[in-house]
């Protein structure tokens, strides 16, 4: 019987994973056979390991291809009888017609569960001599990318709406662009605008995206507002998508929107000259015209009585002398040259405590005038 080459070398990693290193059995559960560019498929590795759940970890290691581009979209782990099942989802998009083989790696970290037991304890850390690491190849998966020259691919709705279609002269009209749906939506380009005779204004695209088995999937929206003079019409929007249901190529296409715009507010329109021959006119203006009166007059007394207004005295320190020499040294402390001639004053005897404290507010008050 001849035998295959390719079994032996198998079966040869197996018998030195099994029996000289770690316990665990890498295997692809699902992949696509064939992808077009630009289309995600999801191929879903299994890591079933020998011993306790808890004493294994595995990541994937991602590097860049200039054939596919490669991202993790779940990790999951559950224990079967005893045994630890990882299950990883990656998130393949081709980039390039032809055959692609992905061989993926992985990093297998192993601890023992003696080091587990006594961090757990307490007891002190995991060092790195406890943690044994091993590179995993995975199995090699092949897939058949075919040529796809649609802007998108996946499944995918194109809508346009308007908030009204009959509007005044320079009133705008609010233009959505809406496109739902899944896959390689994040590659979407904005669209220009250009319509004779229309002021645009355009905003950045709004984009709601999650990721998902077909790569992302969500809304993306697209705002514009349209300002004119005479009617006008808001051409339809095309998109070219590949139809990953279908598997066929199709046109997106939205209706043409007529927008009637009618002529604007006159000036002369804006306001009606009152009719002054109706007496209900007469009295109401006559009722305005007395309040305005009124409003100044009392603004004008306001302001003539507030001169009057009593004004709160501020104390002064030289208020606090009892005697006449406890006023001459308040006065000769505050350095005030003023009080010169009354300080000459008290030391002569000239002026008593009662008569000097009546100089210092007539001093005081100049100088707040």
């Amino acid at each position: 019987m001849k035998r295959s080459l390719g079994r032996i070398i198998v079966l040869i990693v197996i018998f030195n994973t099994t029996v000289f290193g770690m316990s665990y059995q890498w295997r692809v559960v699902e992949a696509p056979q064939s992808l077009r560019v630009g289309q995600s498929g999801v191929i879903r590795y299994s890591c079933t390991f020998d011993k306790s759940d808890a004493e294994y970890s595995a990541k994937l290691q991602l590097a860049d291809n200039p054939r596919y581009s490669a991202s993790i979209l779940s990790e999951k782990s559950r224990v079967v009888q005893g045994k630890r099942i990882d299950m990883i989802d990656l998130l393949m998009t081709p980039k390039s017609v032809g055959i692609i083989d992905v061989r993926m790696k992985a990093l297998i970290r192993y601890t023992p569960s003696g080091a587990i037991e006594n961090t757990v304890l307490g007891r002190d850390n995991i060092s790195r001599d406890d943690i044994e690491e091993e590179e995993a190849v995975l199995p090699v998966v092949t897939i058949r990318a075919q040529e796809n020259s649609a802007a998108l691919t996946g499944h995918i709705s194109l809508e346009a709406r308007v908030d009204q279609t009959k509007v005044r002269a320079h009133e705008p009209v609010h233009l959505s662009i809406i496109i739902k749906g899944s896959g390689n939506l994040e590659r979407f380009v904005p669209y220009e605008l250009n319509i004779s005779g229309v002021r645009i204004f355009a905003e950045p695209p709004q984009k709601l995206l999650t990721p998902s088995s077909d790569g992302v999937e969500g809304e993306i929206r697209q705002e514009f507002a349209l300002v004119a003079e005479k009617p006008y019409g808001i051409p339809p929007f095309t998109l070219s998508v590949f139809d990953t249901s279908s598997n066929k190529a199709k046109m997106l296409t939205t209706q043409m929107i007529h927008i009637d715009v009618s002529e604007g507010y006159a000036i002369s329109n804006l306001l009606d000259p009152p009719n002054l021959s109706n007496t209900a006119t007469l009295k109401r203006y006559a009722l305005y015209t007395a309040l305005v009166i009124f409003g100044m007059m009392m603004g004008e007394g306001f302001r003539r009585v507030w001169k009057y207004r009593p004004r709160r005295k501020v104390k002064q320190f030289w208020e606090r002398a009892k005697n006449t020499k406890e006023l001459i040294l308040m006065l000769a402390l505050s350095g005030d040259k003023r009080y010169e001639s009354i300080i000459g004053k008290l030391e002569t005897g000239k002026i008593g405590l009662a008569d000097a404290k009546k100089k210092l507010d007539n001093i005081d008050n100049m100088k707040l005038r």
